[in-house]
């Protein structure tokens, strides 16, 4: 199928997807049956990850016949593929995560998996098992590593060879936990026999680490105990560590990225004067700065990478489409990226991986009623091929478009968010307000979400905003959170709620307030503030004692999680406990829904139960569900589809879609 510039975009809208009609809430609340499809760096195969009978397997297809060659998973209970890596063409890395009976959570383990791409030479080659055992006992054992890796370097034209950063745990009691003040330490790694070499050891604790296109490490990063970014840098791999001084730039929250192609000047995201983030370039001979893209209203949230994955050649940003800037227009993947753009009108482009000629791409394209799916592009006779689909099951054509909305606050702010409506549906809905998580330095964005999708094909209309507090929209924006939980962020969500119930989008009488982690809080907190506002609101694994914050759960446990509390919350306790649901139960009038795992350290499930005991002293009546092998999340299929029939019919009951 040979075509021009002129007719791929037929070509691609025509493409063949199956598809058939949702109508259960398992088709939403069901884990993607694919995902992580690339090619290897020749391009004679596809690897993919495929779930089958609730595991992940890892199977590498020959790309011409599309015929299986091996699939292969990580043997143990619990034990799972995580990302996966071609290091050359012949031999793949993957990462492995690991869940438990008790905790269905994935954490990943830190170990290093190589595989053949026929399956053989199957062998763990980093980890805290690899001291104990391998996958072929015939090989000697290496030393076990008990931490976390990431791969920081393929070092090309190194066949055997990749550079890690490791980052060591501690033992406490009989449990390995992260261990707060070990530095990083750099291996070179073996990823047929799992060989270590240590070639570096970077001045802090958790910093990760930039290399230049030798492979040769020269920016270390971190985040200190009062969650400020330091910085190292070397000028080259003989020198020492020195902190690496900004003087006149004026900036906060530098972050490097990476090197220009002549490894004499770096690219770096920083919110300069404490307005949105842009990227600008450091020239490391003169130490001067250029503004490269930088918008006035929106903070630079993805990053376009040459297909070597070296360096930065173009960003991009979520106002409401994304919107993209190319920083070199002659770069192969620029003009690929650019042209499938073109080619698919109103979806995003991802491009997931490529051959070391740039001739062959994966290409992963998205939109907010598209929940993902997979092409081969050939770059210079244009063909495409359509390869498979995240959630097969769900047609786009069925699921409800997302708008990007603006709204205007009582003090003048101008927020931005998105509005779902169901199909068919535009005027005096039943709204289902869904404040995101975090809430600072998180956001929401456009494109495929289930829940929302889900919450839209039963009828109600979905509101999401990105209010004070939230990432995304420079420092400003987000400090303006600061101390607010509960008033100016509630008031936030309190305006853009009546916006669409004044423009006769919501059906004022039937709202509900519905959200996750800080989203469970806002939920209460606004039935809170706004009794005659919402019919129903349903926390999910939220926090509802301010106070009890700065004692339970994960966060206090280090500095830098106590800074960010004092920062967040700040520590005035009488103020605390006015601004949390557990000390103002009494004012609530609306029918509450609460929901938690058991096994949650985040939000720890204290927390919903000291809202209870409250609920209960003020005689108000709620319905309660615990999840007792789900920490800060609900990874389980069966147990997000006990939730979302909770969910459900609590929203029938009260608003009714």
């Amino acid at each position: 199928m040979q075509l021009n510039r002129a007719c791929i975009v037929t070509l691609f809208l025509s493409l063949p997807i199956t598809t058939m009609a949702q109508s259960t809430i398992e088709e939403f609340t069901r884990l993607p049956s694919a995902r992580d499809v690339k090619i290897s760096p020749s391009g004679k195969f596809l690897s993919a990850v495929f779930r089958r009978d609730g595991e992940d397997l890892l199977g590498v297809l020959d790309r011409e016949t599309r015929e299986p060659i091996a699939s292969f998973k990580v043997s143990g209970r619990g034990r799972a593929v995580g990302d996966v890596t071609w290091v050359n063409d012949e031999r793949i890395v993957y990462t492995v995560t690991e869940s438990y009976h008790w905790n269905k959570q994935r954490f990943s383990n830190g170990e290093l998996v190589g595989v053949d791409f026929d399956g053989r030479k199957h062998r763990l080659v980093f980890g805290y098992r690899s001291g104990e055992s391998t996958l072929n006992t015939r090989i000697k054992k290496n030393k076990a590593n008990y931490g976390n890796q990431e791969i920081i370097d393929l070092l090309e034209g190194d066949e055997e060879n990749i550079l890690i950063a490791f980052y060591p745990w501690r033992l406490v009691g009989n449990m390995w936990v992260s261990d707060p003040s070990a530095q990083t330490l750099i291996y070179k790694l073996n990823v047929y026999n799992g060989k270590t070499k240590k070639v570096d050891v970077l001045p802090y604790a958790h910093a990760s680490a930039i290399t230049d296109h030798q492979g040769n490490v020269r920016f270390a990063v971190a985040i200190d105990d009062n969650n400020d970014t330091v910085i190292s840098f070397r000028p080259d791999v003989s020198s020492d560590w020195q902190e690496w001084e900004l003087q006149g730039f004026g900036a906060d929250s530098v972050t490097p990225l990476s090197f220009t192609g002549d490894d004499q000047g770096i690219y770096v995201l920083a919110n300069v004067g404490q307005s949105t983030q842009g990227l600008y370039l450091f020239d490391l001979q003169s130490r001067d700065f250029q503004e490269v893209v930088h918008d006035e209203q929106v903070d630079i949230t993805m990053l376009l990478r040459d297909f070597a994955n070296r360096h930065v050649v173009g960003v991009g940003t979520d106002l409401g489409l994304p919107k993209y800037r190319y920083l070199d227009s002659d770069d192969k993947k620029v003009k690929l990226h650019r042209m499938l753009l073109k080619a698919f009108p109103g979806q995003d482009v991802m491009i997931t991986s490529a051959t070391s000629d740039g001739a062959l791409a994966i290409a992963y394209v998205y939109s907010d009623t598209n929940s993902g799916n997979y092409y081969l592009f050939e770059t210079e006779s244009l063909k495409a091929t359509y390869l498979l689909s995240q959630r097969k099951w769900l047609d786009p054509e069925k699921l409800s478009p997302t708008r990007a909305m603006t709204f205007d606050t009582r003090d003048g702010e101008t927020l931005h968010g998105y509005v779902t409506l169901p199909r068919g549906k535009e005027k005096n809905v039943p709204l289902v307000v869904f404040p995101h998580g975090g809430p600072h330095g998180v956001r929401d964005y456009w494109g495929f979400d289930w829940e929302v999708q889900l919450l839209a094909s039963r009828g109600y209309g979905v509101l999401q905003v990105n209010f004070r507090g939230s990432g995304g929209f420079g420092l400003d924006f987000e400090k303006a959170g600061y101390g607010k939980w509960g008033s100016l962020m509630q008031d936030d969500l309190t305006d853009a709620t009546m916006a669409l119930v004044e423009s006769g989008v919501a059906d004022k009488d039937r709202i509900c307030i519905f959200g996750h982690s800080y989203g469970g809080y806002a939920a209460l907190m606004g039935a809170v503030r706004e009794p005659a506002l919402y019919r129903c609101a349903i926390g999910s694994m939220g926090v509802y004692n301010l106070p009890m914050m700065f004692e339970e759960g994960d966060i206090p446990d280090q500095a830098s999680g106590l800074a960010y509390l004092k920062q967040a919350l700040g520590e005035d306790q009488a103020d605390l406990q006015r601004r949390s649901p557990a000390f103002n139960a009494g004012n609530i009038q609306a029918e509450i829904l609460l929901i938690h795992g058991a096994r949650d350290d985040r939000a720890p499930i204290e927390q919903a139960e000291s809202l209870k005991s409250a609920l209960d002293d003020a005689g108000k009546s709620y319905q309660w569900l615990e999840i007792g092998d789900e920490a800060h999340g609900y990874y389980d299929e069966d147990n997000r589809r006990a939730v979302y029939e909770k969910v459900l019919a609590f929203l029938d009951a009260n608003i009714g879609g």
